[in-house]
């Protein structure tokens, strides 16, 4: 008897392994998108403190809504938005604080290492608002292999902070876009994840 319930134990035990394995490498939600840079619309590159160097990226159907509505608060389901990320060149680092510093062009713009770089993925899959209706994925944009993500915690953790402006930090840089046609920059002096005040 006691032999049986030791044996459902493990069972159990070894069950609850595989299913956390599993949970902490999920596979992305959102397919990697084939010819991203031509398919999808770039509006916006953001240049951070950091070193990273952001091309951000949006469906045709999310410039068509904006378009069609300036003031949209929500958009459609099957939108898409790419962030395309880039490791900027590091020239040294600053003698007093020890902080890297990184190698800018002419224009003032970071100039990027090409081998360093991901793309995370961001698709409308519901309407309605909150985290709940949107799926993400990542992946290293040079072999288009997943990137190892707990989705979609990892990128919630993030995009729960623009709730009110459906999940979008970079919803004023779409808007400018649509307005100019013009590809906005904007320089972010937040390091990692926190939000940049566009």
């Amino acid at each position: 008897m006691w032999r049986a319930a030791m044996w459902a134990r493990v069972v159990l035990l070894v069950g609850a392994l595989s299913i956390g394995s599993a949970a902490a490498q999920s596979p992305p939600t959102v397919p990697y998108p084939q010819r991203y840079q031509t398919a999808l619309v770039k509006y916006a590159v953001v240049d951070r403190v950091d070193g990273l160097s952001r091309d951000l990226y949006a469906s045709r159907d999310a410039v068509d809504a904006m378009r069609r509505d300036p003031g949209l608060k929500e958009f459609p389901v099957g939108v898409l938005f790419a962030l395309d990320v880039y490791r900027a060149r590091m020239t040294g680092y600053d003698r007093q604080t020890g902080s890297p510093i990184f190698e800018a062009g002419a224009d003032g713009h970071l100039v990027r290492n090409q081998t360093e770089r991901t793309l995370h993925l961001m698709r409308k899959s519901q309407p309605g608002f909150g985290s709940q209706n949107w799926t993400f994925g990542g992946f290293d944009p040079l072999t288009a292999e997943p990137l190892k993500l707990q989705l979609p915690g990892d990128c919630l953790l993030c995009h729960q902070a623009a709730v009110t402006s459906d999940m979008s930090f970079s919803l004023s840089l779409l808007r400018r876009f649509v307005t100019t046609g013009a590809v906005q920059y904007s320089f972010c002096a937040q390091p990692g994840r926190q939000s940049c005040p566009f």
